[in-house]
């Protein structure tokens, strides 16, 4: 998660201190840099990697050869923003939609008295942007380089046949979108299953993951197990939005560095909370559970708790399954588009 710095700013003349100081009035908490005559700032890469984004007062190409080693994905890259120290324009560089460069770029523009420079083709057109609708809609877009090509097609005045497991709202659905009864269909397929095609995919982030596991075991087996369970019951691991066990787990070294490896959010459950939830879900009882922990089970019902939380249409789609030191079970927490 980017947020130890939610943004960096860097400047070379009086005058781009100058201005950097009025934005860090914009952004409370921004941090200022100067750059060496060299350009050499030793904790860019560190920067890079924990800011939402990054503001540089100078010309662009100085900017685009000192972050050219640090680019990686669109997805987790920050927003890059150039600004003139005389407070002209203000251009969107870098993610411009899914990292929020065009919009940070927009909103500098206006406090500063600048224009804003974008050049995303969908932007520029005024059609839909379909990483920016699938961040809002939390879908993850699955394929960057398939993401490419569909976008180009909207761009290019093309609908988009979209089969979706998910309910749309028949006003939000976008204007670019024609919906299909079927996956065979479709250029777009928004669904948590594995099919077998080879159209572009966005994974609802609407399965929580309760888990249960022995006191040491190592994140490289939670992961493994995870991976192993979501193949066989077809389910897709972008799909997960969080984990789910019981309080006990707090501590448990493991499970917190798997959830922060993959950026998933983790909730904690009491054994009071957990046994209601498996009594009102009749729920399977495991005396080793109960004598281990004080609750009849735990990923079954850790996974119901956080997906009540979710949505009030919630479900268990993969009971408990154990394998190793690890026991898995999976809810689908249903949205509407």
């Amino acid at each position: 998660m980017k947020a130890n710095v939610p943004y960096a700013v860097f400047y070379v003349t009086d005058n781009g201190r100058r201005l950097a100081q009025r934005i860090q009035a914009l952004y409370p908490g921004a941090r200022i840099m100067k750059f060496t005559s060299a350009g050499a700032v030793p904790e860019l890469p560190l920067i890079w990697k924990e800011s939402k984004g990054l503001i540089f007062i100078m010309a662009t190409g100085i900017v685009v050869r000192t972050i050219a080693a640090l680019l990686n994905d669109k997805r987790t890259d920050p927003a890059v923003v150039v600004l003139d120290e005389n407070s002209e324009f203000a251009i969107s560089l870098l993610s411009g939609h899914i990292g929020g460069a065009n919009a940070l770029a927009r909103e500098i523009a206006d406090y500063i008295g600048a224009r804003a420079v974008i050049t995303t083709a969908s932007d520029v057109q005024g059609k839909l942007s379909l990483d920016l609708w699938a961040e809002e809609k939390n879908l993850f877009a699955e394929d960057a380089g398939k993401l490419k090509e569909i976008s180009a097609k909207i761009v290019n005045g093309k609908t988009l046949r979209v089969f979706s497991e998910l309910a749309f709202m028949p006003e939000r659905v976008p204007a670019e979108f024609t919906i299909v009864d079927s996956a065979e269909q479709a250029d777009v397929i928004i669904s948590s299953r594995l099919l077998q095609s080879n159209v572009f995919f966005l994974r609802p982030r609407n399965l929580i993951a309760g888990i249960g596991c022995n006191r040491g075991t190592h994140k490289e087996e939670i992961a493994s197990v995870v991976a192993e369970i979501m193949q066989d019951e077809k389910l897709s691991p972008h799909s997960i939005k969080s984990i789910a066990s019981i309080d006990l787990k707090k501590d448990e070294t493991g499970l917190l560095e798997y959830a922060q490896d993959n950026a998933l959010i983790i909730a904690f459950f009491s054994a009071e909370e957990l046994n209601l939830a498996s009594s009102n879900n009749k729920l399977a009882r495991s005396e080793t559970v109960m004598a281990a922990t004080g609750a009849a089970g735990v990923a079954e019902p850790a996974a119901l708790l956080a997906a009540r939380t979710v949505s009030d249409d919630y479900s268990l789609i993969v009971p408990k399954q154990k394998r190793g030191n690890v026991t898995l079970a999976i809810a689908k927490a249903e949205f509407i588009l």
